[in-house]
């Protein structure tokens, strides 16, 4: 059998699976840091210090009574 297929076809062929991981890792990403934030574009981290703080602050009036 004759092998005419142009060197550009087998190049995207050989290089599409390396390319769609990529793909998939990067949109698998911002999926995960979208997942991490509250509606009002807040990340958890800082809903987790916003919690803390006010447990601390009501811990320290509750003290001073």
């Amino acid at each position: 059998m004759n092998n005419t297929v142009p060197w550009y076809v087998s190049l995207i062929a050989a290089f599409l699976p390396f390319f769609m991981f990529f793909v998939a890792a990067i949109w698998h990403g911002r999926q995960i840091r979208k997942s991490l934030t509250t509606r009002d574009g807040r990340s958890l981290a800082q809903v987790f210090d916003d919690i803390g703080r006010e447990i601390r602050r009501f811990n320290d009036a509750r003290e001073k009574t």
